[in-house]
């Protein structure tokens, strides 16, 4: 095999994530920057626990091995002088923009694992007597990894010095539940500049036209002289352990459909990845599908969804076995994403404009969670109706066809993604939907004659968002992990809308903590860190609908990179009316 240097690695996470949440206003006509993705050194630089997935040949192992062996030679060397490896510059996107590292960690002890060994190296740890990263690699193949992932960040608690990577595979992390504090992130392929800088002076020509390739695959195809893909490397006579789940793959093709349930029900471990790759290979089987679904098994309900056309007339019955499958809540973070994606893609069932009621009454306002909310207070409001959900891509693409309207959206248009919150958006475009869903809702009948659709004025917001006993969290008092979108869950980006039915809000809202910030009608003012009309709320001039586009307005409940002093029911957020972002939407009220 050829010996390549891969380290450092790109992770799914850009400097527009780190800076400011992204919202950022663009001039009119003018295009978001380039994104520039940070290396998976600067990502444990950057947080003291960090998780990396990527898929079998992803190149987890070699990159536990090589950033360990950077800060053992650098610590038997000069102390003042940091790994070459970790500083270096390095290509950051496709268009390759190339930036220096930055490593801010020190040299702590590397202290790594072998894969299902996690427990030892956490003794290890645990008796070093200085700083340490404890790398835990494979965590897939330990007995009881979400056990560990407990273990190890409760030793980080107790050591203020102590940094922590674990790596997974990215299948199996969809059914391990992980730390709140445990910042995950995927470790991406390998980027076509990057092969080139790593192939210059060996004489070498790059086999694979990919724009990204995983660095197992790339290695094998370089050795052959020829683009592999993972059918063509599992056939090699070859000795890589990470194509033992491809080869897996091959021997589950060969059987019936309820073999394949049955081997996959009986050992989740073995079968779970290989089954995964056999239904990418298959890409439709209605078969296999239905053997799937009778194991009542949420993993393997979400094979049968992959191996269902969205034109086959079984893809209304297993669209209504996920909604039901998401409204029980309870299945771990990656497990909800991914079956909200394919809700989606065969035709979500569930009333996504629904609407619900929000009671006259006196509502409180405001706390002291942050100079800018404060001070608590109460309003009195007439009886409402708001959105159980954000406004969908979905919806928010039929208006854009029916009027020609422009949407900057990378990915709003995608299938998958149709239940998804539409962002990108600017205040003006969530005012003209709904001023253009008013039309329509009348016509269908759905609002009466004199009512209106229009954007939540920021006391509605709060009102639907924390009840009548005034919530700092749309689902009680304390915090509490897996009930929103947000820094936490770390998926970095927005979901399908309502996956966290036990984070709804007492008035029957969901997703109003995290997943998008959400525009209102109310003025902020000039100043992004201090607002003009400040709390207590007053008659002041604040709904001035023909502000300046000067005057930012406000946005409330956090986003999927917000952690939880802002994804609540009393941080207030803002932008330029003509900000937009793939991190915030809208929401609409009817009075």
């Amino acid at each position: 095999m050829i010996e390549l240097p891969i380290l450092p690695r790109l992770a799914g996470f850009t400097h527009e994530d780190r800076a400011a949440k992204g919202l950022r206003v663009f001039a009119d006509g003018a295009e978001p920057e380039i994104a520039v993705q940070f290396t998976a050194p600067e990502m444990v630089s950057m947080h003291r626990a960090q998780l990396l997935h990527a898929p079998r040949g992803g190149g987890k192992t070699v990159l536990a091995q090589m950033l360990a062996e950077a800060l053992n030679a650098a610590r038997q060397g000069d102390p003042s002088q940091l790994p070459e490896a970790l500083c270096r510059p390095v290509v950051r996107n496709p268009e390759g923009q190339v930036l220096p590292q930055v490593w801010e960690a020190g040299l702590p002890l590397p202290i790594l694992s072998e894969p299902g060994q996690g427990g030892k190296a956490l003794s290890r740890a645990a008796t070093a007597g200085e700083p340490v990263l404890l790398i835990l690699d494979g965590l897939e193949a330990e007995a009881d990894p979400s056990a560990l992932v407990q273990e190890a960040m409760a030793w980080l608690s107790e050591t203020p010095d102590g940094r922590l990577l674990v790596l997974c595979e990215s299948g199996a992390l969809e059914e391990i539940r992980l730390h709140p504090d445990l910042r995950a992130h995927a470790l991406l392929p390998l980027l076509k500049p990057e092969r080139r800088a790593a192939l210059a002076g060996s004489g070498l020509a790059d086999p694979c036209a990919e724009t990204w390739v995983q660095p197992g695959l790339w290695a094998l195809s370089l050795a052959q002289g020829r683009p592999l893909d993972l059918a063509d490397a599992a056939r090699l006579d070859v000795t890589d352990a990470w194509l033992q789940e491809s080869r897996d793959a091959a021997a589950l093709a060969g059987l019936p459909a309820d073999e394949i349930a049955a081997r996959t029900v009986a050992d989740r471990a073995r079968w779970g990845g290989p089954l995964r790759l056999l239904v990418a290979e298959r890409g439709a089987d209605v078969k296999l599908a239905a053997a799937l679904a009778e194991t009542g098994s949420l993993p393997l309900l979400l094979a049968a969804a992959d191996l269902t056309p969205s034109d086959d007339e079984t893809a209304p019955g297993m669209a209504t076995a996920l909604a039901r499958a998401i409204a029980e809540g309870g299945a771990a973070p990656s497990l909800r994403r991914r079956a909200g994606e394919a809700l989606a893609r065969l035709g979500d069932p569930r009333p996504l404009e629904a609407l619900v009621a929000v009671p006259a009454g006196d509502y409180e306002m405001g706390g002291e969670l942050h100079p800018n909310s404060a001070p608590a207070h109460c309003v009195t409001l007439p009886a409402f109706r708001i959105g159980v959900y954000p406004v969908t891509c979905g919806a928010y693409l039929r208006f854009i066809e029916e009027t020609g309207r422009a949407w900057r959206t990378a990915n709003g248009r995608l299938p998958e993604r149709a239940s998804h919150p539409a962002t990108d958006l600017t205040w003006h475009d969530a005012r003209a939907y709904c001023d253009w869903v008013t039309l329509l809702w009348r016509a269908e009948g759905r609002i009466g004659p004199q009512d209106t659709v229009r954007l939540p004025m920021e006391r509605e917001w709060e009102a639907a968002a924390r009840g009548l006993s005034g919530l700092t969290y749309p689902w009680g008092e304390d915090w509490a992990a897996e009930r929103a979108n947000d820094e936490e869950t770390g998926f970095n980006d927005i979901c399908t809308v309502g996956l966290f039915p036990e984070g709804a809000s007492p008035v029957g809202c969901l997703d109003m903590a995290g997943q998008v910030w959400e525009w209102c009608t109310t003025l902020w003012g000039d100043d992004m860190a201090t607002p003009s009309y400040r709390f207590p709320w007053a008659c002041d001039g604040r709904e001035a609908l023909d502000a300046p586009p000067s005057v930012r307005r406000v946005l409330r409940g956090g986003c999927f990179s917000s952690g939880r002093v802002k994804a609540n029911g009393i941080y207030r957020g803002s932008l330029e009316p003509n900000g937009f972002w793939r991190g915030n939407g809208f929401r609409v009220v009817v009075v």
